[in-house]
C-alpha cells in the first residue's frame, strides 16, 4: 500500500493559471510562490481575455522562463496552454488566416441552387453548399492542423524544450453548428467507402434511401478524421518530443450536442496522455462526461485522469460544495485537479470570467492548501490502485449517429435519456462498469478466453441493450465473444453488489498489495445513515491518518467514505446520545475589523450631456464603446455618512487613468496598499468625508485603440474572438473600505439558495460591535469580504455533545475554546466530548468569499449557481444577449452571511 500521508507533486492540482494582464517578470515569481505555498503541483500558463502583453511575444516567453524556472525549483509541473482563448487551433488567427481552406465550414442544404458561390452539388431533391465562419479552422484538415502545431507547439518547444510538461489543448471542435464540412470529405469518403459522397448528402438530412448507412458511415468518417487530423497529430509530435498532451473536448455530457462536436468523444481519448473533461456550474448531475473518459483511460493504462472543473459555479460556493462536486467525478474514475480559474488579475472584465476565483483573491485562500491534499491524496489512492471491472456497455453513439438529422435531436435525446437511466441503475446496483467505444473496440478489442479485452481491461459481461444499430466489427467481436461464452446480458440479469445498504451512495474499489480500498461518496443532497458491509480503517482525507471504523457512517450531503481493508476487524463503537449545541446569543465583532461598501451605480455624463442617473456602472464603458469615438467621460458615485471613520479607504482599479474628486476635492492618489486583488487600489479617504451626502467624481477621455473596436467586433460574432478580448479601457464599481458599518433600513426579502433582496440604501455608519451569527449580512456588513473576528459563549451540553456549525455563506471558521483549536473547512459538526460542561468563552474566525462584495448583485432569480460573465451585465452587450434582459432586476442580492 502506498503511503497515504505523503502526497507528491504528480497528484496535486493543475489549475488554470489566466495570464490576463500585463505580464510581470517580479508578479510572475510571486504567483508561483504563493501556488506552491497553497500545495498546488503545477499549472498551465493559460493566455485568456484581457492580456495586455503581446501573445507569444519576447516578454510573453520572458515570463514563461520566470514562472518555469520557479516551477523547477518547487518540483512544479509547468504546463503550455496552446491557444489565445478558447476554443484551440486558431492560432490567435494566424491559422484561419490563411483563407477559406483553412476555416471551419458548415454544410447547408437548400430546395435551389442560391448559394452559388459555395455550391457542393446536388443530392436528391436539394442542392448542397458551405457555409463559413472564418473566425476558427478546419480540424477534420490535417494541413490546417499542421499549421497550428507549427506555429504555435513548435515555437514553445524551440525555446523551452522538455522543461514545460507538455500541452493543455482546450475544446478543440469540429462543429457548433450543424453538420460540419471540409475540402477533404469528398475524397476520404470515397477512400473509405468505395463510393461518392455528394449523391447521398440528402440522406444526413431526411430519412431517404439507406440513410442509416449513410449517417453511420460519414459520422465515422467525421470522428477519425478529427482524431488522426487533430489528436493523433499532436499528440504524436508530442510524444516524439518527450512532452505530453492533456485537455478536453466540448460538448461531452450529451449524445446530441458530441455528434457535431466530435462526432463522438471517447475514440479521441486515445490520443491524450492525459485524458480529460470539464464540470461547469454547481448543479450536479449524471451526464456521460465522466463514464467516457474514465473508460478509455483505465482500458488504455493512462493513469491519470483530469477534470477542469468549478467554472461557472460562482463565488459563493463552499468547501463542502467544491469537496462534493469534484468527489462526485472521482468516484467515476477522475483522479487529476485542473481548478478553474487562477487570474493573474480580476481588474476590469477579469473578474467576471466565468468565476470563482479559486486564488489568492479570495479571503478562505489562507486555508485553501488542507482542501487541497484532502483531494490530492483520494486522487493518489485512485490514480495508484488497480481498478478491476466485468462489466462492459457498449456506448449507443453509432445508434445516435443514425439518428441524427440536425434539425429535430428528440430521438437522440430520448436515446440518452435511455442511456442514462441504464448507467444510473448499474450505479444503483453497485456494479463497476465501463463504457465501450466502437471505435476504439475496432482498434483494440478481442474475445479471448471467453472474455472481451479492450487494451488491459477484461470483461465477462457485456451490455448493448441501448445500441440499435452497431459497426459490423462490433457484431463480429461480439459474436466472438459469445462463442467462447461470453455473457451479453441487460442491467436486470446482473446480480446487485450489497457492499452498501443505500442505493445513492456510489461505490468504487482499487486493489493494492495485500490490501483493497473501498471508496463511497454520497451521490445526493440528503445526509444518509448507512451499514457499510466492510471490515477495515477509515482514512481522515485531510491527514491521512487512519482510524477505527464501525461499519456504519453518517455521509453528509455529497460527502465521502474511504475504508482500507487490510486485515482490522470493525469496532463496535456507535455514538448514542449526542447531543447538539449550537452558536447563539451575542457576539462581539472585533473593532479592527475593516467593512467594505460596493458603489455600482452613478450619474454619467458624455462630453457633458447627461447619459443616466443612477446608471448601473458596466453600461458605462459599453455604451461609450458604442461611438468608437473618444468620449469626455465624467461620473458621479453619491453616497450618504452618518459616522466619520475612524479609516476610510478609497478601494478603485488603475485610479492613474482619472481626476478623482471626493466632494470637489481634488484627492491625493497616493496609493496605500491593495484590498484582496493587487489591482484593487487602496487610496486614503478619510480627511475627505463629509457628515450627510457625498460625492466621488471620476473623470477621464475615454477610447480605445482601433485594433480593439475591430476585436469587439469580431467578438460579437464568434466565440474564438470573444474569449481572447482585451479593453484598452475600462470602467469599474468602485468600493469604500474602513471601519464603519453599513445602515439597511429598507425592505429585504428572503430568496431561494440561502439569498436575500435589498430595496433601499446604503449608508455609511459607526462601526457594528455587537451581533447575532444569524444573517450577518443584515447587521451591518452587506458586501462584507474578508476574516470576521467574534468572541461570545457556548453552552456546553450533554454527555457526548458536538457543536452544529449550520452556517452559509462561509468557507472556513477557525474555532478556539477550552483548549480546542480547530479549522474547519467542510465538517458540520464538531465533537465537544474533551471539554467540560457549561458555558466557555468561544472565539471564531468567519472566513467568507467574493460572492457579496463581486455579485453578481441584480439576477431577478437572485443567487445563480451558474454564473456566466453576461450575469454581471445590464445592457444588451458581447457578454449578454438581448434575450435575458428581462431577468435584471436593480435592487441588491446578497447571499446569507452566517447562520
Amino acid at each position: 500500500m502506498i503511503d497515504i500521508k505523503k502526497i507528491p507533486k504528480q497528484y496535486r492540482p493543475i489549475p488554470f493559471w489566466s495570464w490576463n494582464e500585463k505580464l510581470d517578470i517580479g508578479e510572475t515569481t510571486e504567483q508561483v510562490e504563493i501556488m506552491e505555498k497553497a500545495g498546488i503541483g503545477g499549472f498551465f500558463m493559460h493566455a485568456r481575455g484581457g492580456l495586455q502583453t503581446e501573445y507569444m511575444s519576447e516578454e510573453w516567453f520572458e515570463n514563461m522562463e520566470t514562472a518555469i524556472c520557479k516551477a523547477e525549483e518547487y518540483g512544479m509541473r509547468p504546463w503550455a496552454y496552446d491557444e489565445n482563448g478558447w476554443p484551440s487551433g486558431f492560432g490567435n488567427g494566424m491559422v484561419n488566416g490563411l483563407g477559406i481552406s483553412h476555416q471551419q465550414k458548415f454544410l447547408r442544404m437548400e430546395s435551389s441552387p442560391e448559394h452559388k458561390e459555395h455550391q457542393i452539388g446536388q443530392s436528391g431533391e436539394h442542392y448542397f453548399y458551405y457555409e463559413v465562419n472564418p473566425y476558427y479552422v478546419d480540424t477534420l484538415d490535417e494541413k490546417v492542423v499542421r499549421e497550428f502545431i507549427d506555429r504555435i507547439y513548435t515555437p514553445y518547444y524551440e525555446r523551452f524544450g522538455n522543461r514545460i510538461e507538455g500541452f493543455f489543448t482546450d475544446e478543440p471542435q469540429v462543429s457548433r453548428d450543424g453538420i460540419p464540412w471540409s475540402f477533404v470529405m469528398e475524397e476520404e469518403y470515397a477512400k473509405r467507402y468505395g463510393e461518392a459522397l455528394i449523391p447521398h448528402l440528402e440522406e444526413l438530412f431526411l430519412p431517404k434511401g439507406d440513410y442509416v448507412t449513410t449517417r453511420i458511415r460519414f459520422w465515422k468518417m467525421v470522428t477519425e478524421l478529427f482524431s488522426e487530423s487533430y489528436f493523433k497529430q499532436i499528440y504524436e509530435w508530442c510524444q516524439s518530443r518527450g512532452l505530453k498532451l492533456t485537455g478536453h473536448l466540448v460538448g461531452e455530457g450529451k449524445l446530441s450536442s458530441q455528434i457535431t462536436t466530435n462526432g463522438a468523444c471517447m475514440s479521441h481519448y486515445e490520443y491524450y496522455h492525459i485524458p480529460g473533461m470539464d464540470w461547469l456550474g454547481r448543479n450536479i448531475r449524471q451526464e456521460l462526461e465522466t463514464y467516457q473518459v474514465a473508460s478509455v483511460a483505465e482500458q488504455l493504462g493512462k493513469k491519470e485522469v483530469l477534470s477542469e472543473t468549478f467554472a461557472a459555479c460562482g463565488h459563493n460556493i463552499s468547501m463542502a460544495e467544491l469537496k462534493g462536486i469534484y468527489e462526485w467525478q472521482m468516484v467515476r474514475g477522475i483522479n487529476l485537479l485542473c481548478p478553474h480559474l487562477e487570474g493573474y488579475s480580476l481588474r476590469g472584465l477579469r473578474k467576471r470570467d466565468w468565476p470563482p476565483a479559486m486564488y489568492y483573491q479570495q479571503p478562505w485562500w489562507t486555508e485553501y492548501d488542507k482542501w487541497v491534499d484532502a483531494m490530492s491524496r483520494i486522487g493518489m489512492i485512485l490514480a495508484e490502485g488497480d481498478k478491476r471491472i466485468d462489466v462492459l456497455v457498449i456506448h449507443p453513439i453509432v445508434t445516435a449517429w443514425a439518428l441524427y438529422d440536425s434539425v429535430d435531436v428528440s430521438a437522440v435525446d430520448e436515446l440518452d435519456r435511455t442511456f442514462m437511466s441504464l448507467i444510473g441503475r448499474l450505479e444503483q446496483k453497485h456494479i463497476g462498469f465501463h463504457l465501450g467505444d466502437e471505435i476504439i473496440m475496432e482498434r483494440h478489442a478481442v474475445a479471448q478466453g471467453g472474455k472481451l479485452l479492450i487494451g488491459n481491461q477484461q470483461y465477462s459481461y457485456v451490455i448493448d441493450t441501448c445500441c440499435t444499430y452497431l459497426l459490423d466489427s462490433t457484431k463480429a467481436l461480439l459474436e466472438e465473444f459469445q462463442a467462447q461464452g461470453g455473457h451479453l446480458v441487460s442491467v436486470d440479469e446482473l446480480e446487485a453488489n450489497y457492499i452498501v445498504e443505500d442505493e445513492t451512495i456510489t461505490y468504487t474499489q482499487r486493489f493494492f498489495e495485500g490490501e483493497k480500498v473501498h471508496y463511497f461518496v454520497n451521490s445526493s443532497p440528503d445526509i444518509k445513515e448507512v451499514k457499510i458491509h466492510v471490515q477495515g480503517q477509515k482514512v481522515d482525507v485531510y491527514t491521512g491518518e487512519k482510524g477505527n471504523f464501525s461499519g456504519t457512517h453518517r455521509f453528509e450531503p455529497w460527502g465521502s467514505l474511504i475504508i482500507v481493508e487490510d486485515g482490522t476487524r470493525n469496532i463496535d463503537f456507535q455514538e448514542k446520545d449526542i447531543t447538539e449545541n449550537y452558536l447563539d446569543g451575542i457576539f462581539v465583532v472585533d473593532e479592527n475589523t475593516l467593512n467594505i461598501l460596493t458603489l455600482d451605480t452613478c450619474d454619467y455624463y458624455f462630453d457633458g450631456e447627461l447619459q443616466e442617473k443612477n446608471g448601473f456602472i458596466l453600461n458605462v464603458s459599453e455604451r461609450a464603446n458604442r461611438l468608437e469615438r473618444k468620449v469626455k467621460l465624467h461620473m458621479d458615485f453619491a453616497f450618504c455618512a452618518e459616522a466619520i471613520p475612524r479609516e476610510l479607504y478609497l478601494v478603485t482599479e488603475v485610479p492613474e487613468q482619472f481626476d478623482i474628486r471626493v466632494n470637489g476635492q481634488e484627492i491625493n492618489k497616493d496609493v496605500v496598499g491593495y484590498f484582496q486583488d493587487k489591482s484593487f487600489k487602496k487610496i486614503d479617504i478619510s480627511s475627505y468625508l463629509e457628515i450627510g451626502n457625498n460625492v466621488i467624481s471620476y473623470d477621464c477621455d475615454f477610447v480605445q485603440s482601433k485594433t480593439v473596436y475591430e476585436n469587439i467586433y469580431k467578438a460579437r460574432r464568434h466565440e474564438s474572438e470573444k474569449n481572447k478580448l482585451a479593453y484598452d479601457m475600462e470602467i469599474e464599481p468602485i468600493y469604500l473600505l474602513g471601519t464603519f458599518g453599513v445602515k439597511t433600513e429598507g425592505e429585504w426579502t428572503k430568496l431561494d439558495n440561502d439569498a436575500v433582496r435589498y430595496h433601499g440604501k446604503f449608508v455609511l455608519d459607526k462601526p457594528v460591535r455587537e451581533i447575532n451569527l444569524s444573517h450577518i449580512e443584515k447587521q451591518g456588513f452587506p458586501f462584507f469580504c474578508g476574516e470576521m473576528k467574534v468572541e461570545g459563549m457556548v453552552d456546553v451540553k450533554g454527555d457526548n455533545p458536538v457543536l452544529v456549525l449550520d452556517f452559509a455563506g462561509i468557507n472556513a471558521i477557525r474555532i478556539e475554546m477550552a483548549g480546542l483549536s480547530k479549522t474547519v473547512l467542510t465538517d458540520d459538526r464538531i465533537s465537544l466530548k474533551s471539554i467540560p460542561k457549561g458555558k466557555h468563552p468561544i472565539r471564531l474566525t468567519l472566513i467568507n468569499n467574493l460572492r457579496n462584495l463581486l455579485g453578481p448583485h441584480h439576477l431577478e432569480k437572485g443567487e445563480s449557481h451558474f454564473v456566466t460573465p453576461g450575469h454581471f451585465y445590464k445592457d444588451f452587450c458581447i457578454w449578454r444577449k438581448v434575450d435575458t434582459l428581462e431577468h435584471w432586476n436593480d435592487d441588491y442580492c446578497f447571499v446569507k452571511f452566517g447562520r
